[in-house]
């Protein structure tokens, strides 16, 4: 069955058989599909510089099985230009999109989100409030939207000087000693959901909560984004 044109990123491609590419797909209005792109690594160069991360498309594809046949590629707009630890950051969004969204699952809000993300990356150097927020809207648009304002057991509104903890399964708990998940202050969780004033000391903590929170939708499988950011900081010069 025939697609029409339609907006899309790649979030994935590796190479398949001689010539051609094997692509992940989001698009805008079907989700993530996986697609061929036959002939592209051989006399379509054009093309094959075309397909990739972070460039808005209009694409088309035919077939009825799971692995589908790209049939036209043509540019949307610029290139997102994302560069050094914002290409990273980009990568680790594809990530995350690719582990937690179904296949041909119309997510036109997640699209947006994403798109409006990948301008910021390319922006500003703010990444770490970049990613948390991402996070954050993202598991709102998927129906796991975090519960930051009260306490989940006395339904008490939350403080600003108090300690808490949070479980994906039973919501904002005070924290205790040996509390299953990490500590983070309610000033913390403040900025998180007013999406404001954020300082250092709180980004340090909200990466440690939403580490937690997204780990335990991804599962165990680590992420190799993840891992790619650790590698680099490890090259790093250390301060003296």
């Amino acid at each position: 069955m025939k697609s029409k044109l339609e907006n899309a990123y790649i979030l994935h491609q590796r190479p398949y058989r001689e010539t051609s590419l094997l692509l992940d797909l989001f698009s805008r209005e079907q989700g993530v599909r996986r697609v061929v792109a036959k002939g592209v690594r051989g006399k379509k160069r054009s093309q094959a510089g075309l397909l990739q991360a972070y460039q808005p498309l209009w694409v088309s594809w035919v077939g009825r099985s799971e692995l589908q046949t790209l049939t036209a590629s043509e540019s949307a707009g610029p290139r997102h230009a994302l560069q050094g630890n914002a290409n990273l950051c980009g990568l680790y969004l594809n990530e995350l999109l690719l582990r937690l969204l179904a296949t041909h699952d119309p997510a036109e809000s997640v699209f947006q989100l994403y798109e409006n993300t990948l301008t910021q990356l390319a922006e500003c150097t703010e990444t770490e409030i970049v990613l948390r927020l991402f996070e954050k809207r993202l598991l709102h648009a998927l129906g796991y939207a975090l519960a930051l304002t009260h306490e989940s057991d006395t339904h008490l509104a939350r403080g600003d000087e108090t300690q808490y903890y949070y479980q994906p399964t039973e919501g904002l708990r005070l924290w205790h000693a040996g509390a299953p998940a990490a500590k983070i202050s309610g000033r913390a969780l403040r900025q998180l959901d007013e999406e404001t004033d954020f300082d250092l000391a709180g980004l340090l903590e909200i990466k440690q909560l939403m580490r937690g929170i997204m780990q335990f939708y991804l599962g165990d499988k680590p992420l190799r984004s993840r891992q790619l950011f650790a590698e680099m900081n490890a090259m790093r010069p250390q301060d003296k």
